[in-house]
């Protein structure tokens, strides 16, 4: 599972596929607020 990191803010959806978070991220970077983005492994507690 992952998420999206958006400006050093984790954000709250949790993408199961590694493409739907590309995805997600691509979406960020066109809108253009996304000036830093990561992808980041979701950590079990």
């Amino acid at each position: 599972m992952w998420q999206l990191k958006v400006n050093g803010i984790l954000m709250p959806t949790i993408y199961y596929y590694i493409q739907d978070a590309y995805r997600a991220w691509d979406e960020e970077k066109a809108r253009g607020v996304a000036v830093y983005c990561e992808i980041v492994p979701v950590q079990p507690n």
